[in-house]
């Protein structure tokens, strides 16, 4: 089963679209978006999302900031989320998934590969 609800939270309006367009074909529900690190954690803590796909490098807030309010927060805890960011160095992978992400996608991605990693998200259980 699919996300009921996803928040998206990336500074660039030609991501924002892109990636919009890639759920609307993919047939997931239209996000809720944020451009800074602030409007996502609260609508985060506010909407609760099942699904946030994120931009680790946001004005306000960055998305490990963001990550370590919600892993903290009981009611937030078990939110997936995705790292779909810029940061596309050898470590960068392996730092977003060792501070809260679930999952890692390195900009510029492809419809495929977003779909590809939006159904491994959701297939494993991740209470």
């Amino acid at each position: 089963m699919g996300p009921k609800k996803i928040l998206l939270a990336d500074p660039d309006d030609n991501y924002r679209e892109l990636v919009c367009l890639y759920l609307k074909f993919l047939n997931y529900p239209v996000p809720s978006v944020a451009s800074d690190g602030e409007e996502a954690l609260s609508k985060a803590l506010t909407e609760r999302p099942d699904l946030i796909v994120m931009e680790v490098r946001l004005p306000r807030k960055d998305g490990f900031g963001i990550v370590a309010q919600l892993r903290s927060n009981p009611l937030t805890r078990d939110t997936r989320i995705l790292a779909a960011t810029a940061m596309a160095g050898p470590q960068d992978r392996e730092k977003c998934l060792d501070k809260g992400f679930n999952a890692y996608l390195a900009k510029p991605f492809t419809m495929v590969e977003f779909e590809g990693i939006l159904e491994s998200m959701f297939r494993r259980n991740l209470s």
